[in-house]
């Protein structure tokens, strides 16, 4: 087992060994509430005090404002309301910001997501960013997803009561195309994930009520309201943890009191 400074150290001296023309772009890839946001700001301040920069550009600020999701789920399926699943990113902003970063262009500000508010913030709130890292970190709950990770079936009883002729998960699986050229990117990708399915749902939660204690909103006031929110990805997460172990060059587990192993 290691604690979280043992394993940010294993990670980042091969990435610090590295030299390119352009930075490198490490993705970050595991269930809510796992602790990527935490590993990438770590990670951050390490490769800071080696003297490099680093960047770490989060999935989940580049979903579709509340508005658009809403349209969505008029035009599509009910379910594409709540963010999440592949479909309800502004896929072309992250593409836009990645392709500017990587010319060493910083002029774009980063969008930020208040998910107490589930909502993007107002651009005037938005993240400058000074200089052109040389280690862009890419983290989010779906960062490697391929529409072939799962089936367009219902897959658990929740999906057979909300989305029984698979509308919405066969639109999702759509959609997943239009990142790959995003996970292309990627120079390295390494997957975070605990146990089970059940401990994402604990984590999520252990997330939420942190959450609200910082900005004093609830979105979820119990752990039956997350774990309704948490069935929208129940099938991606296990999708993911089934087939992107291959295609990463780290694969970490977990455990409930945020110590971490390697999982080959």
């Amino acid at each position: 087992m290691m604690k979280l400074d043992a394993l940010v150290e294993k990670i980042a001296q091969p990435l610090l060994s590295q030299t390119r023309a352009r930075p490198l772009v490490f993705g970050v890839s595991g269930g809510q509430g796992v602790g990527k946001s935490t590993f990438c700001a770590a990670l951050e301040a390490y490769v800071q005090a080696a003297g490099r920069r680093a960047l770490t550009l989060a999935l989940d600020d580049f979903y579709l404002p509340k508005a658009a999701r809403q349209a969505l789920a008029q035009s599509v399926h009910p379910l594409c309301k709540t963010r999440g699943v592949p479909g309800t990113h502004d896929v072309a902003r992250l593409q836009q910001t990645l392709t500017h970063l990587l010319a060493g262009d910083v002029s774009l500000p980063l969008p930020v997501f208040s998910k107490s508010h589930d909502d993007v913030l107002p651009p005037e709130q938005w993240r400058r960013v000074e200089a052109q890292p040389d280690i862009i970190l890419l983290e989010g709950w779906c960062v490697g997803a391929r529409g072939s990770f799962l089936s367009p079936h219902p897959q658990t009883e929740w999906e057979l009561a909300q989305d029984s002729d698979g509308v919405w998960k066969q639109w999702s699986q759509t959609q997943a195309s239009a990142y790959e050229a995003i996970w292309a990117a990627c120079d390295g990708l390494m997957l975070m994930r605990q146990d089970d399915f059940a401990s994402v749902i604990d984590s999520r939660w252990a997330q939420e009520q942190d959450n609200a204690a910082a900005s004093g909103l609830w979105q979820f006031e119990s752990r039956a309201q997350v774990a309704e929110f948490c069935a929208h990805y129940e099938s991606w997460t296990l999708g993911l943890w089934q087939a992107l172990p291959p295609l990463c060059d780290f694969v970490i587990g977990r455990e409930a009191d945020f110590t971490y192993r390697w999982l080959d």
